[in-house]
């Protein structure tokens, strides 16, 4: 029974996660051939202040899209 934690930074919308979500489980599935139904997938979310990569911490690439995304649906409105 496969049992996946994903730690993430904050900011996914809850269809973004409910897509990770069915995804993880669906790759697992095809790799090693486990059934849907014994799939377990937690999704860990934590501030971009906690979160490094490649020595730098505080990248906050989600947090840095979901901004982008906000200033094209002003410009939109």
């Amino acid at each position: 029974m496969p049992y996946i934690q994903c730690d993430l930074e904050v900011g996914l919308t809850d269809e973004e996660k409910v897509a990770l979500i069915q995804r993880m489980t669906e790759i697992t599935h095809k790799a090693i051939g486990s059934a849907h139904g014994h799939i377990n997938v937690v999704l860990r979310e934590h501030p971009a202040s906690n979160i490094g990569e490649a020595g730098v911490a505080g990248r906050a690439l989600t947090s840095r899209r979901n901004e982008a995304r906000a200033v094209i649906a002003d410009k939109a409105a």
